[in-house]
């Protein structure tokens, strides 16, 4: 009876923010299984062992002098934020290819964040339908981002050492991620307890942290616009991109504009080739860039393979824009 008002107050607004923090990612999109895989992560695993490893750590602190709301309110953040960064760990770890900076560290905590806070807010709207319209409110609009931005500090601080050469960087940056996420938790979950005044000192708390997010968000774009900039242009000077072709992927607007008249006007197989054609070049320019600044798991062969791939596309799409003007 009250499962789909809960489900659809718990699922829409998570949609909406899935499409924002997606958007972030201006150039190089983030591998959909990839994305997924971090989504379920947080609302499914992650949630999962956290009703799990609170169950049993509550029950020595039921008799705490804190009283067990304000225990089980300083415990999760503990419990909750390590799980939730198990997966940008992994993805750290074994999709390096895929997690190329800040950026992409601010895409996969985000999206933990929200499939986490997603099933988390499903489980209370469930457990009290009496009071859905304000949990929603609460929960799922005010303070909606929370989730995602206390997993995105520890995603940011993964991607600001990805390309450091100095290794052990990551072994200090990591813990310290974590220690501001588990910092940012505590504090909403203790300033809620002071009802109007600590709800209202939260949201500001978590209104700047997202700005902090979104102005590394746009630092990142600015210093992505720089570095391709600076590969694609000899590419234009070897003939393996148009002058058109570089304008293309250097400016989103173009791009996305450029490949809605493609769907709209020469249908869907001719918007995936020239897809596949911006996505190339865009991998391209990154695979330089990794090679101009030593990155161990790149090699030459890799930016040779993409060259020749880019070509190739470049004349089919030529023979099919002939073939159609003809």
């Amino acid at each position: 009876m009250h499962m789909l008002p809960a489900a659809l107050a718990a699922i829409l607004p998570t949609l909406l923010y899935t499409l924002l923090i997606w958007w972030l990612d201006r150039y190089e999109k983030e591998p959909l299984p990839l994305l997924v895989a971090a989504f379920l992560w947080g609302s499914l695993p992650a949630v999962a062992l956290t009703v799990l490893f609170n169950a049993m750590l509550l029950v020595p602190l039921a008799h705490s002098p804190l009283g067990p709301g304000l225990a089980a309110s300083s415990l999760s953040p503990l419990v909750e934020e390590p799980l939730k960064a198990v997966a940008l760990v992994l993805l750290f770890l074994f999709a390096r290819q895929e997690f190329d900076g800040p950026l992409d560290g601010i895409v996969y905590g985000a999206l933990i964040g929200f499939g986490f806070s997603m099933t988390e807010n499903m489980l209370y709207f469930l457990a009290f339908p009496a009071e859905l319209e304000s949990l929603f409110w609460l929960r799922a609009v005010f303070f909606g981002l929370n989730h995602a931005l206390f997993t995105s500090v520890v995603g940011l601080g993964l991607g600001a050492v990805r390309y450091a050469p100095q290794r052990w960087l990551g072994y200090v940056v990591l813990p310290l991620a974590l220690l501001g996420a588990i910092l940012l938790h505590g504090f909403h979950n203790l300033a809620v307890h002071y009802q109007l005044l600590g709800l209202a000192f939260s949201w500001a708390v978590q209104f700047a942290g997202v700005l902090v997010i979104v102005l590394v968000a746009v630092l990142a774009w600015r210093h992505e616009q720089r570095w391709m900039e600076q590969e694609l242009g000899e590419e234009i000077t070897l003939g393996v991109i148009s002058a058109s072709d570089y304008a293309e992927v250097i400016y989103p607007h173009r791009r996305a504009r450029l490949r809605l008249s493609a769907l709209l006007s020469r249908g869907l197989p001719h918007y995936l080739r020239l897809h596949q054609l911006h996505h190339l070049i865009i991998e391209l320019a990154l695979h330089k860039y990794r090679l101009s600044i030593g990155d161990r798991f790149c090699h030459a062969e890799e930016r040779d393979r993409l060259r020749q791939e880019i070509i190739r596309l470049r004349r089919s799409l030529e023979v099919n824009d002939w073939s159609f003007e003809n």
